[in-house]
């Protein structure tokens, strides 16, 4: 029989533990049995060497716990959230912004940019466009949110399905945390582009991303993903969107240009109900109020900012100069040409009886307006530059001269 080991009482428990094992490898057991002891206390190091380091590793890694969307111009070079209004030549910048918490360390933001600011406050972060690991990547997708329908006729019973916004992807955009260009519109790709129309650099569009890591930037599989504020959050204050104005016209207001890529309707009340009032219901706001929002336009919003800036415009406010004859595509008052500067000006309205309204922007050359002279308009589709030969078309025959404040 073999004597006890005496257990020492001040000694800790790891010590006992090794104190019988010691006992237990001295004891009358055979060799064999002594030597496979050995050799799994040998193997149970050796793996847990390896895999106390990995699972330490893998525990600790920084997770990607948020995702923001920020901007910033040529002139403003501070990248924040929410809206920015821009000149029609004006640079703009995008950037994501993640937030990461890690085992050990606070909370942090990583960004390519150089000057942030989050919450209306500087934030400090770490600049950089890679993920802080060198087995892990970074990569985004970026989307535009746009209306899933351009236009046409808009009435209570459809307003909120037509209305409706979402994501389309934006490649342009690249796939890195910092934006390689800047967004175009993307609703409209189904339908090619319109024949005819001018280009303008102007409009309003609204910005999404999906932020994951991934262990390959091409994996399928993703170890973490955060994505930026939802299109049901349309209305934050910290919702990113680029607001283009338009190019500087004499007459126009340039805020017109941001009505530019929106959907273009024309609401149509039913009895007893006005025209501002067919998104009540859906929207809890008045067609103006989505106008002012930079959600929609119609042809008389479109020309209501166009002229005076503002979309609740009193079109009473409006002075007629009279009534003019379409023939081939050109204006004409009882039979005469008109004469730019002297008969119309950058800014008048010409109004079609069906509610179509054209904004005089240009002339083509000649000082004579005529079919090739450049508008701007909104008729059941997005804005758009066209000639005015070919934004009313051949359907219209007569419209009235309009002109606000002169």
């Amino acid at each position: 029989m073999r004597s006890e080991t005496p257990r020492n009482p001040h000694l800790p428990s790891w010590a006992h533990a090794l104190q019988a094992l010691d006992s237990l490898y001295n004891s009358e057991m055979n060799r064999d049995t002594r030597t496979f002891l050995l050799v799994a206390v040998v193997v149970l190091g050796a793996v847990a060497a390896v895999v106390v380091p990995w699972w330490v590793h893998e525990h600790t890694r920084p997770r990607l716990v948020e995702a923001r969307v920020v901007l910033a111009t040529d002139a403003d070079p501070v990248f924040r959230e929410g809206p920015r209004h821009v000149a029609s030549d004006e640079r703009v910048h995008l950037a994501v912004a993640v937030r990461l918490e890690q085992p050990g360390r606070a909370s942090r933001w990583l960004t390519p940019a150089d000057r942030l600011e989050l919450d209306g406050r500087d934030t400090s972060h770490e600049t950089s466009d890679r993920w802080p690991e060198k087995d892990r990547f970074v990569r985004v997708y970026w989307f535009t949110v746009e209306a899933s329908t351009l236009g046409g006729d808009l009435t209570a019973a459809d307003a909120a399905q037509r209305l409706r916004y979402r994501t389309f992807l934006a490649p342009e955009l690249g796939r890195g945390l910092s934006a390689t260009g800047e967004p175009v519109a993307h609703n409209g790709d189904a339908f090619g582009a319109r024949e005819g129309t001018l280009p303008v650099a102007a409009g309003t569009l609204r910005v999404y991303a999906r932020v994951e890591v991934v262990d390959d930037p091409f994996a399928v599989k993703v170890d973490q993903d955060a994505t930026t504020l939802p299109v049901e959050s349309l209305d934050d204050p910290r919702f990113p969107a680029v607001l283009r104005s338009a190019p500087r016209v004499p007459g126009v207001d340039p805020s017109v240009g941001e009505l530019f890529l929106l959907p273009g309707f024309e609401p149509k009340p039913a009895d007893g109900e006005g025209w501002n009032d067919v998104t009540a219901a859906a929207f809890q706001a008045t067609f103006v109020e989505l106008v002012k929002r930079r959600l929609v336009t119609s042809s008389w919003t479109f020309a209501a900012v166009a002229a005076s800036g503002a979309a609740d415009l009193d079109r009473t406010s409006l002075t007629s100069l009279g009534r003019l004859e379409i023939e081939n595509g050109s204006p004409r008052l009882r039979g005469r040409s008109l004469a730019w500067s002297r008969d119309v000006e950058p800014g008048d309205l010409l109004a079609a009886d069906d509610g179509h309204l054209v904004v005089l922007v240009a002339d083509d050359g000649n000082g004579t307006l005529d079919a090739a002279d450049t508008v701007w308009h909104c008729w059941r589709l997005p804005a758009a530059a066209e000639p005015l030969g070919a934004a009313f078309g051949s359907a219209v025959t007569t419209v009235e001269h309009l002109r606000h404040g002169r």
